[in-house]
């Protein structure tokens, strides 16, 4: 019995050691596989206690399409020639991303059913049809930023870093140190004139005093944008150390010296404060009520009269300025998978090459000096790269919101001889130091 079990043992102890040098794993020798060990309770239940949790990552699903939305005039289907050049941009990009289907949605560049208006009521109501990639002002971007309802861009994209950008295009893609558009389009105060009727025409504000043609502009205005440029130019400041709106009397009153100074000219008339914007200024200039205004250079470029030409404003003791604002690409999308696509689209709508055809042919100052270089008239690339550099942007909502309706009151008392310069600028600044 002993040789029996002694044998039995030897054998299978020559098998345990073959088996180690099989080629494959027998199944009853594989490693004992982690188990849920048991421990039990004081009432004597058996409760498992998992030893490791494996969290498994979704993976992103692949974006096949995205939604821009845009003001009326950059809508793709109007057959213009820069929504032709937008058509085939957008399809350009479609093409490199496998057929990506871009859908365009076009809203109102302002006011109810505007863009701002529909993102804010689509962010709450129907968060799933929120666009990707939304076009806004600078005023809305500023608004939908505070709101929270678009997104930064510092970690998608290095573009605002680049040289290729005006002082003030690239301050437009900012908003409280963060980058949240990409501009493509701008826009600045000018003068448009017709030189038929100021044959020899000035270069400086008091050689306009001596001018035989009224300037009109908007003195009714409640953002006061022409007021504020002249202000800046005279070397006032707009912020104080804490970022609240400010105004100081003596740049201010040497601004209402000239105004008062061009009503005894008869250059500025006390009816100026009928218009309140410069649409109505640009429609009374093309209905040739008056000859010299101040506007924006995109209503020149869009409609100028044949007869009219544009120049820059005028210095101040200061310099030159101007005040500007434009058009940017922004990220309305949560989604940070689509952020990304969306991104790169923005970023190939504000190339170079691609912001000049568009900018020439849609009537816009482009953002980057690259692109302007690309245009065909050299005159007209020489006043636009003046304009360019001599603006600044337009001041914050907030700014304008405090300072624009105490100037356009001190602005119209002036205009129609209520006060003189020192007394209107004093009380502006005692009117906004009361607020």
């Amino acid at each position: 019995m002993i040789r029996k079990l002694l044998g039995i043992g030897l054998v299978l102890a020559f098998l345990l050691a073959a088996c180690e040098n099989l080629p494959f794993e027998l199944p009853w020798l594989e490693e004992a596989q982690p188990t849920a060990t048991l421990a039990t309770d004081p009432g004597g239940d058996a409760t498992p206690t998992p030893e490791m949790t494996i969290t498994v990552e979704p993976t992103p699903q692949a974006v096949t399409s995205l939604t821009v939305w845009v003001p009326p005039e950059m809508d793709p289907s109007l057959e213009t020639e820069a929504s032709l050049f937008f058509a085939n941009r957008l399809q350009m990009f479609s093409d490199l991303n496998d057929g990506l289907d871009i859908n365009v949605r076009v809203k109102a560049g302002s006011g109810v059913g505007g863009l701002l208006d529909s993102l804010t009521a689509t962010s709450s109501a129907a968060p799933d049809a929120l666009p990707d990639l939304i076009a806004f002002t600078r005023s809305d971007m500023e608004n939908a930023a505070l709101k929270g309802l678009i997104y930064p861009l510092e970690s998608f994209t290095q573009i605002p870093d680049d040289s290729d950008w005006y002082g003030f295009t690239r301050d437009m893609a900012l908003w409280q140190g963060s980058t949240y558009g990409l501009p493509f389009a701008a826009d600045a105060l000018v003068l448009v004139y017709r030189p038929e009727s100021i044959p020899e025409f000035p270069n400086t504000w008091a050689g306009l005093l001596e001018a035989p043609t009224p300037l009109t502009f908007p003195a009714d205005s409640d953002q006061s944008l022409f007021t504020l440029a002249l202000y800046e130019a005279e070397g006032g400041a707009i912020q104080d150390n804490q970022r609240r709106p400010m105004l100081e009397v003596q740049p201010l009153t040497e601004v209402y010296s000239l105004f008062q100074e061009g009503v005894e000219a008869g250059v500025l008339s006390p009816d100026l404060v009928q218009y309140q914007t410069t649409s109505q200024v640009w429609a009374a200039f093309r209905d040739g009520q008056t000859n010299l205004v101040v506007t924006w250079l995109s209503d020149f470029l869009n409609s100028g009269p044949a007869d009219a030409t544009v120049v820059p404003l005028f210095a101040m003791a200061e310099g030159s300025v101007s005040i500007g604002t434009g058009w940017s690409w922004t990220v309305a999308t949560p989604s940070t998978n689509r952020q990304e696509l969306a991104v790169d689209l923005a970023e190939f709508l504000a190339a170079p090459e691609f912001i000049s055809e568009w900018t020439a042919a849609a009537g816009y100052l482009p953002a980057r000096p690259s692109s302007l270089e690309g245009w065909q008239s050299q005159s007209l690339r020489s006043t636009v790269g003046q304009v360019a550099l001599m603006t600044r942007l337009r001041p914050s909502n907030d700014i304008i919101g405090s300072l624009g309706p105490i100037l356009r009151e001190s602005t119209r008392q002036v205009l129609q001889g209520m006060v003189d310069p020192a007394q209107a600028a004093q009380v502006a600044v005692e009117s906004l130091e009361a607020q």
